[in-house]
């Protein structure tokens, strides 16, 4: 592993002993100016890397394998890609907390991570069946959520609190960006092998040339906590009754991104079936999507970060943004031509934008220690990949029984227990 991975930071456990270098703010030292950059960088390539396959390319690539029951194989894939999101997660949160890598403690995953991703999308690329499609995807997902992991839990060792909000804007602009980047660069592309392989290893290089650069935490002192059986399973859990904050922060995160979720994980279908696009218009039509999406976000994102930050307050900006995303995908789903589709695009953009600008914010306020950051984000990114999870599970059944409207209508309730389940957060305001 190249030494451009790592600055040696000194860090234990419990009481943070001395350090022998520049500490991230989280070891009570100055903080990193290019870590708040680089974040957001790196998870811009790191949405470019998994947006491809999520949004446009498995949905095509199973349309030429199986067109007759490629909706139902779409929830499979998507399903079970996600179950291995959701145990990767935390585990590679844990994981990332205990690494005495002389290179650091997230850099290595990250970089493990985006290798393993990337081997997952080439699989994709060539598959000859749905079953291979199936076993790829949970590769990626795999690979990309160790550097997620490790990358979101970079936020809290590398950015003092009252910078957060600012960083955390940006980190939700620079992730929905992506999406635009990644669906222009799939357009430029017919549909075949091309299509599949170039976006996401644009943003794999992306997201590696981003946080090479950053100084690491190192640790130095074992962990203390065996991981054992007990412990692995722990990373799956908190208590919500002694941090009940965590514990109504989690489910706002759950309910926002299950209505993100059910707005694109079926929009290639949506437009093809109800909306009369051919497959070879998909691509095009999904950029468009997702770029009015991230015009709304654009709108609003930067700003509400700073005047969170300003003013102190996170759950007003959560409550607005709820209803603005419920809002949006009621329009979505109640859509009959692509105008009416993009301008519900524009306001769930906005919405969700003012969302993710404040909400990992409030995430990290309510840690409860931030010796552990990396596994409690590690649990709190379940309530971002438990929608992918439900979601392709009960799809099928919901649209067969109400459409893709109806589908998007049940999201769109999601949206209104978000803005509730926020007010019940008590220590942040």
């Amino acid at each position: 592993m190249d030494e451009s991975f790592g600055t040696p930071v000194t860090v234990g456990t419990g009481t943070r002993p001395p350090v022998t270098d520049t500490p991230a703010p989280g070891s009570g030292g100055r903080p990193s100016r290019y870590a708040a950059v680089a974040i957001p960088l790196a998870l811009l390539g790191w949405s470019i890397a998994l947006v491809p396959p999520l949004a446009v390319t498995i949905a095509l690539r199973l349309r030429e394998l199986d067109l007759d029951g490629s909706a139902g194989n779409l929830g499979l894939v998507l399903g079970v890609g996600a179950f291995f999101s959701f145990v990767t997660n935390p585990l590679a949160g844990r994981l990332s907390d205990r690494t005495m890598s002389r290179h650091g403690m997230r850099k290595p995953w990250i970089l493990a991570g985006a290798v393993i991703g990337y081997t997952g999308i080439a699989i994709i690329a060539y598959a000859p069946d749905v079953l291979f499609v199936l076993a790829g995807w949970s590769v990626a997902q795999v690979g990309l959520n160790f550097a997620l992991a490790a990358l979101v839990a970079m936020l809290p060792d590398q950015v003092e609190p009252r910078r957060r909000g600012r960083v955390a804007s940006f980190i939700s602009l620079a992730q929905n960006v992506g999406g635009v980047g990644a669906t222009f660069l799939v357009q430029l592309f017919p549909i075949g092998t091309l299509q599949v392989l170039v976006p996401s290893l644009f943003g794999v290089v992306l997201m590696l040339g981003a946080v090479a650069p950053v100084k690491d935490r190192v640790r130095t002192k074992r962990p203390t906590e065996r991981l054992d059986p007990k412990a692995l399973f722990g990373s799956f859990v908190f208590n919500p009754r002694r941090y009940p904050d965590l514990g109504w922060a989690w489910l706002t995160r759950f309910f926002l991104n299950t209505t993100q979720f059910t707005a694109t994980s079926y929009l290639t279908y949506f437009l093809i079936e109800n909306l009369d696009v051919s497959d070879a218009e998909a691509p095009t039509m999904v950029f468009q999507a997702v770029l009015a999406n991230a015009v709304g976000l654009l709108l609003v994102t930067p700003v509400l970060g700073w005047l969170s930050d300003k003013v102190g307050r996170r759950k007003p900006f959560v409550i607005a943004s709820s209803l603005i995303a419920t809002a949006g995908l009621v329009l979505i789903a109640l859509s009959t031509s692509i105008p009416m589709l993009l301008l519900g695009q524009l306001i769930l953009g906005a919405g969700t934008g003012a969302f993710f600008a404040v909400e990992l914010a409030l995430l990290t306020d309510v840690l409860p220690n931030e010796e552990t950051a990396g596994k409690d984000l590690g649990v709190a990114n379940l309530a971002q990949s438990l929608p992918q999870s439900i979601i392709p599970v009960a799809a099928p059944g919901i649209i067969g029984a109400f459409g893709y409207p109806g589908l998007f209508l049940g999201g769109a309730l999601f949206g209104l227990l978000g803005a509730f389940s926020v007010t019940r957060v008590r220590k942040v305001r």
